[in-house]
This record gives structure tokens, sequence and C-alpha cells, in this order.
């Protein structure tokens, strides 16, 4: 029998708000990599995290752990795939990210990738599922407007950074120009293209109070990470191999590996917290509750003082993005 405990709302909810408290946190590894290659710690990230859902899976489902995933298999396929492929989809988008992140901070990135994913989440729920019910063409309008101002205001928060450290010569470890800042928003329009298939493939994939012909969490988690290492060492293996860094990620001191290693422990945990509360509460209510995580990545980013000698209309620019975002994020999530 698959390991379903049975969560109150008030437990669901908590974990939840963990799982993002791990989302939002595990980025600051890409403060201490250095010149390593980001695809490097992108395969330790998902190595680490292949083993980890696999033996946690085996250690409390036993054999129910590749049972179900026959059951539901012979049943509907579909759940099986869908939840594949959207491993593999969604990890593309995130490494896209992760290079936005690495690029201009974490302090900017996270308001930008928010929104822009929100927005791309919302219109694939919009194709694919449908509009939800009770949420109107104006609610939908009013978020896009929320969510863009979002994105307006961090890059206005970016440019005045930008021009101050440049003039007063101050380094905070992040070099990028204004183009470089624009190159990682249409970057992060185009991973919003992938990002969502993470949204999809748990609102499909997973047996929940709304979903009863899913999978159980822990087959969900171990089909959904084998898809995401596939992606992983198709793509990011494809570009180790190009500019022939295999030697760099082999030969690198624990050091180094360590973050990979604490980071696919932080994703895939926070994961696996996060899909048993999402098959108490639905993803519904569990979506919106994990883009809390976006307020820890903003947090980590001005303790490690991204916006050191950045003017007052910065900082306050950069909040507004914040409080634009949170309302943005509100108007989509919440009826």
């Amino acid at each position: 029998m698959n390991f379903s405990p049975e969560l109150s709302t008030t437990i669901a909810v908590a974990m939840s708000l963990t799982a993002a408290f791990m989302w939002g946190s595990w980025f600051i590894s890409l403060k201490y990599l250095g010149d390593y290659p980001l695809d490097g710690f992108y395969v330790t990230l998902f190595t680490t995290s292949l083993i980890l859902v696999w033996t946690v899976g085996f250690v409390l489902d036993g054999p129910a752990l590749l049972g179900n995933i026959r059951q539901v298999y012979a049943v509907d396929p579909s759940r099986v795939v869908v939840t594949l492929v959207c491993g593999a989809l969604y990890v593309t988008g995130m490494r896209i990210s992760l290079y936005v992140v690495k690029t201009i901070g974490l302090s900017l990135s996270q308001p930008i990738n928010s929104s822009v994913n929100i927005l791309g989440g919302t219109l694939v729920a919009g194709l694919v599922g449908g509009v939800p019910t009770g949420l109107s063409p104006v609610r939908i309008a009013l978020a896009i407007l929320l969510l863009t101002g979002a994105v307006t205001a961090s890059m206005i928060s970016g440019n005045l950074r930008t021009k101050a450290q440049a003039q007063s010569k101050m380094s905070n470890g992040l070099n990028f120009t204004v183009k470089d800042l624009w190159r990682a928003v249409i970057l992060a329009l185009f991973s919003s293209v992938f990002t969502p298939a993470y949204s999809l493939g748990i609102s499909y994939g997973l047996r929940s109070i709304t979903q009863p012909n899913g999978l159980a969490a822990l087959p969900f988690m171990a089909l959904l990470v084998s898809g995401a290492f596939t992606g992983v060492i198709l793509g990011s293996g494809f570009l180790l191999t190009l500019h022939k860094q295999w030697g760099i990620v082999f030969h690198a001191p624990m050091s180094i590996h360590k973050f990979g290693i604490i980071s696919g422990l932080c994703h895939y945990g926070g994961n696996i917290i996060h899909t048993f509360a999402t098959a108490s509460l639905s993803s519904v209510v569990s979506w919106p509750l994990g883009i809390t995580a976006g307020l820890w990545t903003q947090l980590w980013g001005l303790v490690y003082g991204e916006l050191r000698g950045a003017p007052r209309k910065a900082y306050v620019a950069l909040f507004l993005g914040i409080a634009l975002y949170l309302l943005g994020a509100y108007v989509i999530a919440f009826k």
C-alpha cells in the first residue's frame, strides 16, 4: 500500500509553505559556483534528486511504488506518460531561469521570472483546461496588468542599480549591463513556455481530492524526477559535451559538488513535501501557496547585498515590483 498520510488542512498548508521556503532558498548556491559550469551544477542537482526520490519512495512504499505505476499505466497510460514528459519540460524552463538568476541576481530575477511564469501558467490553464470558474476576463486582464507592472518596476530598479554602481565603481559580485537585463527578460519569457509543465504534470498525474484517477504521491514524484533527470542529461549533458566540460564536472572537488547536492535535497525534498500537501489540498490551493517561494528568493537577494550602493529609488521600485507581483498572483490564484 502506498504511503498516504491523513493531513489536516492546517498541516497541509504548513507543508506547502515549508516547501516554498526550500524552493526559494536553494538558489543561494549559485552565489558560490564561480566559473564552474552551470550545467555541471544542474546535473549534480538532479542526480541527487533522482537518488533522493527513488530512495524515499522504496523506503516508504516498498513494492507498492512500482505497483502503483503499473496499475495506473494499465488503466490510463497517459497519466504516466504526461508526468514523465512534464518532468523533462519543466527542467528546461528552470535551466533558463537559473541563467537569468546567475546573470542579474536573486532580487531582480525573482519578480521577473515569477510574474512571467504566472502569466504563462495562466495562459496554459486557459488554453488546455479552460478558464477556471469565477475567473472573469476582467480579473485576467487586471492580473496581467499588475504582473507586467511588476516586471517593469523590477527593470527600473535594475537600471538604477546598474547606473549607480557603475558610477561609484562598486561591485556586489554581479556584473551586468542594461542589455543583459533585457536579455534576461526575453529569456524569462522563453522559459515560460516550459515551466508551466510542472503545474500541468501535478494537476493531471497526481491523485488528489480533485483527481481520483492519478498516481499516488511517491510514484508520481518518482516518474516526475525520472523525466526531469532525462531532460537534464539530454539538455545540460549535450551542452557539457559540446563545450568539453565533463572533465571539469568529474574532477570538481566536493566543495563545489556540495552545492548541487544541497540544492537537489532542497528542490525535490520540497517537491515531496508539496506533493503530499497537494494530495490533501488539490493543486488549485497548493499552487498559490508555493508562490511564496519567490519572497524567500527576494529576501536572500537583499541579504546578499545585491542592491548595495543603489539609490533609494531603486529600492522603492523593487519593493513596488514585489507588491505588484503579490497582487497579481493573488488576483489569479484566489477566487
